[in-house]
């Protein structure tokens, strides 16, 4: 995996990864803490800047392999032939594809882990970027129907990276990195393309 790629990936991880320690902690204000019987998303109060996901979709076939969210054709219409390689980070599970000799690279990151902590969906990043995990979060256009969020430690989309995360059910996103473009338009626009083809992948399901 090229060093670009490989570095996206650590600071995606690190999102994730913090989004979810907030929902250890508790230590957060208004950070829900599952109890047995309930879900994430019913002890989380509503939010009235988090839209709501009207359609969920089921990803739960696809967290032992989140390489099978982007169809082979999909990819190589991207500009991705080759097979994505998985993560070894079984919390969150991500794969990633990358372009010979090229900077270009698209990650997916599904946030399985994110939900079982309590910290899942747009409203857990929301949560995140209220306190301080976050720097910068932005409402994304809806692809295919469905919710989205830039966002990350900081908005780096000028210099041809992007972090698009999809609202698939008020409790679970998914996410597309695309990385090592020239300019915000490449970058958001295979975000925002990988992200359709995900959200076909998950209807089929």
């Amino acid at each position: 995996m090229p060093n670009v790629l490989r570095n996206r990936a650590a600071v995606a991880a690190l999102v994730f990864v913090s989004v979810a320690v907030a929902g250890c902690t508790g230590e957060t204000p208004g950070t829900a803490t599952p109890t047995p019987g309930t879900s994430p998303s019913s002890a989380a109060p509503d939010d009235p800047n988090v839209p709501k996901v009207a359609n969920p979709l089921d990803a739960s076939a696809f967290v032992g392999d989140a390489c099978k969210l982007l169809p082979a054709a999909a990819a190589a219409e991207l500009g991705f032939p080759e097979p994505g390689e998985a993560s070894n980070d079984t919390s969150n599970p991500a794969c990633s594809w990358h372009i010979r000799g090229k900077a270009d690279g698209l990650q997916l990151i599904l946030g399985s882990g994110n939900r079982e902590k309590g910290m899942g969906g747009i409203a857990g990043l929301r949560k995140a970027k209220d306190s301080g995990q976050l720097r910068f979060l932005e409402p994304g256009p809806d692809v295919d129907g469905y919710p989205t969020v830039y966002y990350g430690l900081r908005d780096r989309r000028a210099s041809g990276n992007c972090d698009l995360a999809v609202g698939i059910a008020d409790d679970l996103t998914f996410s597309a990195h695309a990385g090592g473009y020239d300019n915000e338009q490449e970058s958001c626009g295979n975000a925002q393309k990988a992200a359709s083809a995900v959200i076909k992948t998950l209807k089929g399901a």
